[in-house]
C-alpha cells in the first residue's frame, strides 16, 4: 500500500510539473478599446486556432496564448466598424500590451 501512494505521488508530481512548464511558455495580450462600448467581441486568431478574449469596462486580457503572429480581430456594434490587429512575434512568457484601440464610425 505504502508503495502504491509513493508511485501516485510520483505520477502527480510530474504531470503537475509537465503543465507547470507549459504555462511557462504561453504568452499573454493586453489591449483597450475605445470607445468602450463599442466592442461585441474581441478574437485572437492563429491559423485554425481562434480564443475570444475576456474583457470588462473596454479592457481585454488573455494569459494563455502560444507564442507566434496572432491576429485580432475586433467585431464591433454598430455604426463603429470591425478592425483586424496584428500581434506579430510574441514571444514565450512575455505580455505584450498593444495599447489602446480606436474604433471609429
Amino acid at each position: 500500500m505504502r508503495n502504491a501512494l509513493v508511485q501516485l505521488s510520483l505520477v502527480l508530481l510530474g504531470v503537475t510539473s509537465v503543465h507547470a512548464v507549459k504555462l511557462l511558455q504561453t504568452s499573454s495580450l493586453r489591449l483597450r478599446i475605445s470607445p468602450k462600448e463599442a466592442a461585441e467581441n474581441i478574437w485572437a486568431v492563429q491559423g485554425n486556432d481562434s480564443m475570444r478574449l475576456p474583457g470588462n469596462d473596454g479592457l481585454y486580457y488573455i494569459s494563455t496564448l502560444h507564442p507566434g503572429n496572432w491576429r485580432i480581430s475586433i467585431d464591433a456594434k454598430k455604426p463603429y466598424r470591425n478592425v483586424c490587429v496584428a500581434a506579430e512575434d510574441i514571444r514565450p512568457g512575455v505580455e505584450l500590451d498593444l495599447g489602446e484601440i480606436r474604433l471609429e464610425k
